[in-house]
């Protein structure tokens, strides 16, 4: 911290700080906000604080932090943050709260679409009954809609949970991933066409068959992109935008065209775009058993946020 003196000060307007003051009584208060004067400072919650510049022990600007993908440190909340904004880019048909259990519930689509994701504090993620009792409303949920109870469990933060089910009748049927990346250019030579638009159209549905989500998929913000040769879709993807954020699903690339790199060379125009529309992060979901996908996300700058099991009962 700099020491006392207002002299600076005047530079500083405008800048965020945490500014240490002699109380009149003896000892230290410590005020923080961002500085509208040489006298005053505006807290976050709007109110100026008014101090003399003889009151200053030290001061300090506050830089802050890079805004970055996060690493997805064991238990880091980040990793509820991140869960709640892809589900915000992917929302299913149907949402119910359970305390802090979010029910998903559309039909016979994709697993993630029609699971329960905890997102509340650790080990259980605070269900609004009792673990047994609420376990039991999961099931029921989704028997009454004629689907399979799945729960879809961030990891580590619930690790006890997901320890749980699967001592008492839910049986793992994917481990995947959750990838983020800090988007940067990357350089692509093609005379394959990129086209990208705000609505899918029965073209880039029809590559996947993608026709019963529709109704999904219209519920949030997003750009549809295709990779074409000879005016003919040959892979697609959904990038759902949120902030800064692009959350990549549906992403496919038709197999006749896998051994040709097309792969690589779709997503490195995907980023490039993406960009270009301001988004500056990216996530992605990957199977963690996908070798293939795990080696592309990698030479594209992706790491591993965090794991997530997808857990479906097998019980009577």
């Amino acid at each position: 911290m700099t020491q006392a003196s207002a002299m600076g000060l005047q530079d500083l307007i405008g800048k965020r700080l945490t500014i240490r003051l002699h109380e009149s009584g003896g000892g230290y208060r410590d005020i923080v906000g961002i500085l509208a004067s040489p006298t005053t400072l505006k807290h976050k919650d709007g109110h100026i604080i008014t101090f003399s510049p003889d009151q200053i022990a030290i001061y300090r600007e506050i830089i802050a932090l890079p805004d970055s993908a996060g690493k997805g440190a064991p238990l880091s909340i980040r990793i509820i943050e991140l869960e709640k904004m892809i589900n915000s880019t992917w929302g299913s048909l149907e949402e119910v709260w359970h305390g802090q259990w979010l029910f998903r519930a559309s039909g016979k689509f994709t697993m993630r679409a029609n699971s329960i994701v905890p997102l509340g504090t650790p080990p259980f993620g605070e269900p609004d009954k009792p673990l047994d009792e609420a376990i039991q409303v999961a099931i029921n949920f989704y028997k009454e809609r004629k689907l399979k109870p799945v729960f879809s469990i961030p990891l580590p933060l619930y690790e006890e949970l997901d320890t749980y089910l699967g001592e008492h009748g839910w049986e793992e049927k994917v481990r995947a991933q959750i990838q983020v990346s800090d988007l940067k250019h990357l350089d692509v030579l093609t005379s394959n066409v990129l086209n990208v638009s705000a609505t899918c159209t029965p073209e880039w549905l029809e590559v996947q068959n993608d026709q019963p989500l529709l109704s999904m998929m219209k519920k949030t913000r997003a750009l549809y992109y295709s990779l074409t040769i000879n005016n003919v879709a040959v892979a697609v993807a959904r990038a759902g935008l949120s902030d800064q954020w692009a959350v990549i699903t549906r992403f496919f690339v038709k197999p006749e065209f896998r051994e040709q790199k097309l792969g690589q060379e779709f997503m490195s125009l995907m980023i490039n775009d993406l960009l270009s529309q301001g988004a500056t992060k990216a996530a992605l979901q990957v199977d963690g058993a996908n070798n293939a996908a795990l080696a592309l996300y990698a030479k594209l700058g992706f790491r591993k946020h965090h794991e997530y099991s997808y857990r479906i009962y097998v019980g009577a």
